[in-house]
């Protein structure tokens, strides 16, 4: 990792974003861009005129990048400002760097609900890793596990190769998450059909037991274990078990401009309830 693109609002949810982002970089050794984004209809509907804004926004990503180096001395930070819609502006810039972060107020906002969430627009347009920081976050020295959403599909490759990286990096346990299940008016008739949704949920502890265990063989240092989890919702499934981690991964396929609308999916879902840090990989 040697550029990160972080997205800088002036809010709460963009401080999280920085913070994240900053302990992160000086991690990886990895230099910060600090990208403010003016869409000049919304300027003019305030009445702002350009030179105050552009005045204003640059005062907004000097205090940032004076956050960060107050912390991280050794930080290399440049900070731009992007005219333009705030997803478009994100996923042009992201071509050059290794992974975009940005804060979100996980469905809080009617506009994030209706129009989708940033997060996941940029998601599924982009080819690096999206992170995603709710509003409220707050590191937790107890929160040590990082949680990967394995779905039933090869979208999740990179997302668990990923995560085991951060696992090991970090020295976290690894725990494999599939959430499975049937909405409850469809329960009774598949059992009535199946005998039971017990052996769907036994495959699934199976198949990711195994690949628990060929994770574990790629590295000694790695600590992993596998949980199939049955619920109506996937979504739920995974928030609940990913609520007390430090880290949430999940793959996804689209880079397309069908896949920037798209409603319904686990992942979009997870975005819209945020309740961790959440890192979304594509699938190469």
């Amino acid at each position: 990792m040697t550029k990160i693109l972080v997205g800088i609002d002036g809010t709460e949810r963009g401080e999280r974003a920085l913070e994240w982002a900053a302990r992160y970089g000086a991690r990886e050794n990895a230099s910060l861009t600090l990208i403010a984004v003016v869409d000049p209809s919304a300027a003019r509907m305030y009445g702002v005129d350009k030179q105050t804004g552009d005045a204003a926004i640059q005062e907004v990503l000097n205090d940032a990048k004076a956050k960060v180096l107050a912390k991280y001395p050794a930080t290399e930070v440049e900070t731009v400002i992007a005219v333009g819609k705030v997803v478009d502006c994100l996923v042009e810039a992201a071509s050059s760097h290794d992974m975009v972060v940005m804060g979100s107020h996980h469905g809080s906002s009617v506009g994030e609900t209706v129009g989708g969430a940033k997060g996941l627009r940029v998601s599924v347009s982009v080819s690096v890793p999206t992170v995603v920081i709710p509003f409220d976050w707050e590191q937790d020295s107890a929160n040590h596990r990082i949680v990967c959403g394995v779905g039933p599909d090869d979208s999740s490759t990179e997302a668990i190769k990923f995560a085991v990286r951060e696992a090991i990096i970090d020295g976290e346990q690894l725990d494999l998450v599939s959430g499975w299940g049937l909405p409850a008016l469809l329960t009774k008739p598949a059992e009535a059909m199946g005998g039971g949704l017990g052996p769907v949920g036994e495959q699934y502890q199976r198949n990711l037991e195994n690949l628990a265990a060929q994770l574990k063989e790629t590295d000694e240092r790695l600590e992993v274990v596998a949980h199939a989890v049955e619920g109506p919702s996937p979504t739920k499934a995974i928030l609940d078990y990913a609520k007390d981690s430090k880290l949430l991964v999940l793959g996804t396929h689209s880079r397309s401009a069908l896949g920037r609308t798209l409603f319904g999916s686990t992942t979009h879902s997870v975005l819209l309830n945020l309740c961790v840090p959440t890192v979304i990989v594509p699938q190469k």
